[in-house]
């Protein structure tokens, strides 16, 4: 292996275990403190939860164990297709997750939160665009790296998601951990060339929770 594709090789690996380990903590104690809506809503919410990290743990295994920083080229149409799917549901989960906090509306609770709304979202669309043309490792590294940013505690959004966090950190980092997620398991999957159709299937499911929490949020107030 050349040195720049180790490099890259290397990144990629520091980050997603790194997301991976964010991501964990954060959902998990999403779950917990979800629990307070009631089993209806927290045991399917769970669900999702425990299927979603043992999904992004069994990709970034086979991700590591990889020796290139990027998989080969995809040989047929279908999986061209894939690919393109895999890459844009990621810009799609995040935007769908900023719909469900400031609705159709251009600005977010906060600055940073319309910064991410208005420029952040582009930003990942477009190096996911980018990688599908040239499936540089460097570009994979760097949209693992982008979608780290909106995690930064922001949101003060009180809700049962995060209201544990305001109250100690006076700002929540869990308002963009679900898309967070979505992007760890993905690029994983796309680095490994396994498991893409699983991989969208449940990163779709998630996309879609997001949508529908955005729907039943804004024009019903459910579940608050």
């Amino acid at each position: 292996m050349n040195s720049p594709e180790a490099g890259a090789l290397n990144v990629n690996r520091g980050l997603t275990l790194t997301g991976l380990g964010l991501c964990s903590v954060l959902l998990i104690k999403f779950a917990i403190d979800f629990r307070a809506e009631g089993l209806v809503l927290a045991v399917p919410f769970s669900a999702l939860v425990i299927v979603s990290l043992t999904l992004a743990v069994v990709n970034v295994v086979a991700a590591s164990r990889t020796d290139r920083s990027t998989a080969d080229s995809p040989a047929t149409t279908g999986a061209q297709v894939r690919r393109a799917l895999a890459l844009a549901i990621i810009p799609f989960s995040y935007f769908a997750a900023s719909l469900g906090c400031s609705g159709l509306t251009l600005s977010g609770c906060t600055p940073f939160c319309t910064f991410v709304k208005l420029v952040w979202i582009p930003v990942i669309a477009l190096a996911c665009a980018a990688y599908y043309f040239f499936r540089n490792g460097w570009l994979s590294a760097g949209i693992t790296l982008a979608c780290f940013v909106p995690m930064l505690p922001h949101c003060r959004c009180y809700n049962v998601a995060n209201a544990w966090w305001i109250d100690r950190i006076g700002a929540s980092p869990e308002c963009y951990v679900w898309p967070f997620l979505v992007s760890i398991i993905m690029m994983a999957s796309i680095r490994a060339g396994k498991n893409q159709a699983i991989s969208l299937l449940v990163c779709g499911l998630i996309a879609g929770g997001a949508f529908t929490f955005f729907v039943s949020h804004h024009y019903f107030h459910f579940p608050w």
